[in-house]
């Protein structure tokens, strides 16, 4: 687990594609309408015909794409809807000319272009082009003497079935891509506690003991024609600094200032706030204040550590007793793949540990993640 930005959500990436698949496979037929239902006269026809359904099945599939895309532009999506516009057009003469008797392909194409507008554009201006579309269509039935009504109806309610379908599978992926937008400033929050926790308790330890060494180192110039007298406080400044830099480095990494009880409640409401199912089973009965410290630590930063590096589903947190040992297993579902070293919270815990007698270790478990905490000796 690193600390570096982590990319997209796997599953959010999955998903897209997930909807840009259905989408397709929904949608993406119409572009074999205008070879299947038309007869070009020529080869050269046939060519011109495949080249601009070509063009226009790019045109859809960028449209497509960008609908499931949240990160593009709305400058961008217009103009991906304009291409495909102006490829539908430009198989209007064909559409209608080379039409078999009976058929309205290009009114079909017009009610598919029609109804991906409302996932790239605002709801107004998508209307007004699916009105436009729908009168392009009854221009052309009128001059190439097809029936008008049908090819207007025909536009219109490919429209609408192509609205309704893409709407709903849309609104879903934008719902989880929301969803993990959540989760993501969730964890960034965690953190920036965090930081805000170690900030307060620096501010804390070093202001009051810096203040001290400052007065002690004065006093030991004042005492400078007094041997045993800077000795002894030259003696204490020393203690003072030993001392502080214990205080320092317990701040650090949160011993002391970290309450288990209240550190199980916090978890638990992160993670289910997150969306991720938490099993706890901790009971601190029998483990000493600085035991109860010590594990509550653990839990933060393995906590911190599942917000911002995994995809987890489910989360266990176990705390299991015998009569030499304490072990405290943190584990998630679903790790997710990166590179780098691991996370310096884990690997500096982990030193933390060994001064105080506990072993702390962490890894892959399958496809998960766990934090094992090991306390001899009691």
């Amino acid at each position: 687990m690193t600390t570096s930005p982590t990319p997209p959500a796997s599953r959010v990436a999955r998903a897209r594609l997930v909807v840009l698949a259905i989408l397709l496979a929904n949608v993406g037929w119409a572009v074999g309408l205008p070879i299947a239902l038309t007869r070009p006269p020529t080869v050269a026809a046939w060519a011109l015909q495949v080249g601009l359904v070509a063009v226009l099945a790019l045109a859809l599939a960028l449209v497509l794409w960008a609908a499931v895309t949240p990160w593009v532009e709305s400058r961008a999506r217009a103009w991906l809807l304009i291409g495909l516009v102006v490829a539908t057009l430009a198989l209007w003469p064909s559409g209608y000319a080379w039409a078999d008797p009976g058929t309205a392909p290009w009114a079909w194409i017009a009610g598919f272009t029609a109804g991906v507008g409302p996932l790239v554009l605002r709801w107004p201006v998508a209307l007004w082009l699916g009105v436009g579309l729908a009168g392009v269509a009854g221009l052309g039935a009128l001059l190439w003497d097809r029936p008008v009504l049908p090819n207007v109806l025909i536009t219109v309610g490919m429209a609408v079935v192509t609205v309704l379908m893409g709407q709903v599978v849309v609104w879903m992926l934008r719902l989880l891509v929301a969803a993990e937008a959540g989760r993501e400033a969730e964890a960034s929050l965690a953190v920036s506690q965090e930081r805000l926790r170690l900030a307060r308790d620096l501010h804390d330890v070093l202001g009051h003991r810096l203040s001290v060494i400052a007065l002690k180192a004065e006093l030991i110039g004042e005492l400078a024609a007094e041997p045993d007298a800077v000795r002894a406080e030259a003696e204490q400044v020393r203690g003072l600094a030993s001392g502080t830099l214990q205080e320092v480095r317990a701040a650090v990494h949160g011993y002391g200032t970290v309450d288990l009880a209240e550190q199980l409640r916090a978890a638990r409401l992160v993670l289910t706030s997150a969306g991720i199912d938490t099993a706890l089973d901790v009971d601190p009965a029998g483990l000493r204040p600085a035991e109860q410290q010590l594990v509550a630590a653990v839990i933060r930063e393995a906590v911190t550590n599942i917000l911002r590096h995994s995809d987890a589903q489910h989360v266990s947190i176990d705390l299991t007793r015998t009569a030499d040992v304490a072990t405290l297993v943190v584990v998630n579902d679903r790790a997710r793949a990166t590179g780098g070293d691991p996370g310096m919270g884990l690997s500096g815990l982990a030193e933390r540990c060994a001064q105080l007698g506990a072993r702390l270790r962490s890894g892959p478990v399958g496809e998960g993640f766990e934090v094992r905490m090991e306390l001899a000796g009691r």
